[in-house]
């Protein structure tokens, strides 16, 4: 029996069909099987959380390919957001509009906080050397601040731009601790919370009042800052807490310290930041159950959490609304759609 030209044709593309309409290809299970809304990651403890919960929306985890990642802050003008491997003293990249992760720079000095300015530079802070530096359009760096008193800082962890691109950071040391987030060495100076612009020569000190100052946050009116503290880790007999102070004007001194958040348990709030109606968002690590997000409400109580199955270190809001929370933990990177902005 032989086919002609047109049968043999005609008979491959039948063949093609039934491949494309095989039942068995169409019951093909993907490899995760989908999860049921809502998200488990979810957890509604108070009814003023509710407004920012959503329903039908999943947490997704776009990468896993850190060693420890800290810092994310995000460019609306790029849609991404840059974060950190510390131990591996890289910068990293994530792509909204792809959901791919990048290497962005190498040998940055194990950086951890991250930051853009009003003129889109970013600024970070590295651990060793210790210092705040600057990303400038030709590609060059400015070392904003090195040094306080003749001596050297200790290891710069998190950052808030204000508005006239002055920059407060904090200084707890954790990258002086062991060589692995940066250079093993024994501190100079106490840790503290300090103040920098172009205009100064070294950082001003605005509060050492903290055993271990770690991840820091500016209200969206400019006149409040908030600064956790993981004095645990060093001083086991005092609480993981989150603070909050007035901001002068011109960012350069703080008045009226209080005490928003203290743990009661073996909670640790690392990187913080706040939503548009001043509800604290912070990254929390102390086991299953507590790893993840804890949501504050503007008078210190929990109303709510984001469960993850690592330690969250550091989060931030991105997207065109700022409403998909962006959570570096541990070794991989998680997004969540929420029902509020960042500011």
């Amino acid at each position: 029996m032989t086919l002609d030209r047109r049968q043999l044709l005609r008979n491959s593309a039948l063949i093609g069909v039934s491949v494309a309409f095989s039942p068995s290809l169409l019951a093909r299970i993907p490899e995760a099987p989908p999860a049921r809304y809502p998200d488990e990651a979810w957890q509604v403890l108070d009814d003023r959380f509710k407004p920012y919960y959503l329903f039908n929306t999943p947490l997704e985890r776009h990468w896993s390919g850190g060693l420890w990642l800290e810092g994310p802050a995000w460019n609306a003008v790029g849609r991404y957001a840059v974060f950190s491997d510390i131990p591996r003293a890289r910068q990293m990249r994530w792509d909204e509009m792809t959901g791919q992760v990048s290497v962005l720079r190498e040998g940055v000095g194990h950086s951890n906080g991250n930051a853009f300015d009003h003129h889109g530079r970013l600024v970070a802070c590295e651990h060793s050397p210790a210092r705040v530096v600057r990303y400038e359009w030709d590609g060059t760096t400015t070392v904003l601040a090195s040094r306080y008193q003749g001596k050297r800082l200790n290891a710069p962890n998190d950052l808030v731009i204000l508005p006239n691109d002055g920059v407060i950071f904090t200084d707890p040391g954790y990258g002086a601790h062991v060589d692995y987030e940066g250079e093993k060495r024994e501190l100079e100076i106490k840790p503290a919370i300090y103040y920098i612009d172009d205009t100064l020569d070294a950082p001003k000190l605005l509060s050492d009042e903290l055993g271990k100052p770690n991840g820091i946050a500016l209200s969206g009116d400019g006149r409040t800052l908030y600064a956790s503290d993981t004095a645990p880790s060093h001083f086991p007999d005092r609480p993981a807490t989150v603070s909050r102070w007035a901001l002068s004007q011109d960012g350069q001194s703080l008045s009226n310290r209080e005490t928003l958040v203290s743990s009661k348990d073996a909670e640790t709030y690392d990187g913080i930041t706040l939503d548009q109606d001043d509800n604290l968002w912070a990254a929390t690590s102390g086991g299953e159950g507590h790893d993840g997000v804890s949501i504050f409400s503007p008078n210190g109580d929990r109303i709510g959490r984001i469960l993850l199955p690592e330690v969250c270190a550091n989060l931030c809001f991105v997207g065109e609304h700022r409403n998909r929370l962006l959570m570096a933990a541990s070794r991989s990177i998680y997004t969540l759609y929420t029902g509020t902005r960042g500011v």
